[in-house]
């Protein structure tokens, strides 16, 4: 049997609680899992789906609905699946199918983080598609021009919201934020986070955004369509690297899928290298 969090009664929801707690290597407190399966993520609870069998819990996914209204897409996270139980990693995505649908998604992706469950998505006749990689930077000397940077500010927030959703919205893992998700940005801020839009003779041109967590600074940077194949990547690129060796920090890293191409190979030219996979993906 399988039931969304929204589904469990109370000694269900303790005994799901303590599933993902034991399971995902989760620091969080109890009542901050359940906060966390709550939010508009996985649609208040709608999109974590657990598997039951004889009142024990074996499975469970993470489906993010929050964008697929804007993206047509929905993504398969968090997957808990004993190794050789094909049953249950059959019968969870084919429930989180079900959502594709009712949502009407064009596209479903599985997100897998573990080399015996990719191993079970194969033996399904599931083939990994791409992955996701962690990137540092080996070579901070400046190599291209740089691009002028406005901080996101109350004034600017609804720019910042376009430029972000016209530089994401088309990527193979798209991305889609709201006027309320920006604002968000704003009421958390703190000295070891921020946002920009990049300008280039007092015009838009994309976005990039800044976290530090102690020596490691990464960042996320994003150029309007527009724009692309025009030498504003590299130039978005090196006011990011520029920004984040002005702050001193002895690492500095980003996030690539690898099915975006282009991005990736301007990153390997520019010195980054491979120093994690972060996850495998599969089209569904």
């Amino acid at each position: 049997m399988i039931k969304s969090f929204l589904e469990l009664n109370s000694d269900e929801r303790i005994l799901a609680l303590e599933f993902i707690k034991n399971n995902e290597n989760n620091d969080l407190s109890l009542d901050d899992i359940e906060k966390e399966l709550k939010g508009k993520i996985c649609n208040y609870g709608e999109g974590v789906l657990f598997y039951f069998l004889e009142e024990k819990m074996l499975g469970k996914v993470s489906v993010i609905l929050e964008v697929v209204d804007k993206l047509k897409t929905i993504y398969i996270n968090k997957v808990i699946c004993p190794k050789d139980n094909k049953k249950v990693l059959k019968e969870l995505i084919n429930d989180s199918l079900v959502l594709a649908n009712k949502y009407r998604a064009n596209k479903v992706l599985l997100g897998i983080r573990n080399k015996d469950l990719l191993n079970l998505a194969e033996s399904i006749g599931l083939k990994r598609s791409y992955s996701s990689f962690n990137m540092i930077l080996t070579n901070r000397e400046k190599e291209n021009d740089v691009l002028d940077k406005i901080n996101l500010s109350k004034e600017n927030i609804d720019e910042y919201v376009d430029i972000y959703n016209k530089s994401f919205m088309d990527m193979p893992h798209g991305s889609y934020i709201e006027i309320k998700d920006a604002k968000g940005y704003l009421d958390n801020k703190n000295d070891n986070e921020e946002y920009f839009i990049v300008t280039d003779k007092g015009e838009s041109r994309g976005f990039f955004n800044i976290i530090i967590e102690g020596n490691k600074g990464f960042f996320d940077i994003g150029l309007v369509k527009e724009y692309r194949g025009k030498g504003y990547g590299k130039r978005l690129l090196e006011t990011a690297i520029q920004y984040l060796n002005e702050k001193k920090v002895e690492e500095l890293c980003l996030t690539v899928i690898e099915k975006n191409s282009i991005a990736y190979e301007m990153y390997k030219k520019r010195g980054f290298r491979v120093y994690n996979k972060i996850s495998d993906w599969i089209e569904i």
